[in-house]
């Protein structure tokens, strides 16, 4: 598995990304991905500002790829970035073998 881990250090409402929140899901699926986790992180060391972080899960690294260049989640996330004013970071990993 891969995860993409998408945070933001920010203030935006969630209400005001709810175009964003409410569809990114769609953009996702054709990818096989799923979201595992999205909240206020709880830092437990370091000095992190994140206000969200968000847990994509995709099959392969092809496919987390994939979703982020389609049309259909560049799309979304020029929204989010007008809605914002700034862009958030996203990051791809490997999982490890279990």
């Amino acid at each position: 598995m891969h995860y993409v881990v998408i945070t933001r250090s920010d203030s935006t409402p969630d209400g005001d990304l709810g175009h964003y929140l409410a569809n990114v899901g769609a953009t996702m699926e054709p990818y096989g991905g799923c979201l595992l986790a999205f909240d206020a992180p709880q830092r437990l060391e370091g000095a992190g500002g994140f206000t969200r972080t968000a847990v994509l899960e995709f099959p392969t690294g092809e496919a987390a790829r994939g979703w982020y260049s389609s049309a259909a989640y560049q799309e979304i996330a020029a929204w989010r970035i007008a809605t914002m004013g700034r862009q958030v970071d996203i990051n791809l990993v490997s999982g490890v073998p279990a």
